[in-house]
């Protein structure tokens, strides 16, 4: 039996204001499957609807701009790996060497309207191979190399 391969392609579009100020992140994924069939999906985040989520969270967050630099190797997966290092070190705020994965989680609904938190922590479980509900740098580099942002946009969470 022939196992199907999808290849795709990952774009992504930010949207500035007068100021220069990012106030959208747009991914668009173009998928193909070995059949030649397309498709095309994506996610799009606003400042206005992060900055909504955020004053909602008791915990402290990351400004929008900053949010936008760990939201890109996360939508991006493997086509942004050079940027996992600086995002792992923005979500470690305490400078543990590990991010807890609530935190990540909290942002899921403004990544994906209607989401819940619990369905990226399934996700995180995956990888979080100590169990501790932490990430290290090696455990968040699985995390976004298996394609978590894909899986987002794709809706298979």
């Amino acid at each position: 039996m022939a196992t199907q391969r999808n290849e795709f392609q990952v774009e992504e579009i930010l949207r500035r204001n007068p100021a220069y100020q990012i106030v959208e992140a747009k991914y668009q994924y173009q998928e193909r499957n070995s059949n030649g069939k397309e498709r095309v999906y994506g996610v799009k985040v606003s400042r206005q609807a992060y900055e909504e989520l955020a004053a909602t969270i008791s915990k402290p967050t990351l400004p929008f701009d900053k949010f936008v630099k760990v939201l890109r190797p996360l939508m991006m997966g493997t086509h942004a790996a050079a940027y996992i290092p600086g995002a792992f070190n923005l979500l470690d705020s305490d400078n543990t060497g590990t991010i807890d994965i609530s935190e990540i989680a909290a942002f899921m609904p403004v990544i994906v309207p209607g989401a819940s938190p619990h369905m990226l922590l399934r996700i995180i479980q995956k990888v979080d191979q100590n169990r501790d509900y932490k990430l290290n740098l090696n455990e968040f580099t699985n995390l976004i190399k298996r394609g978590i942002g894909r899986e987002i946009a794709i809706g298979r969470m």
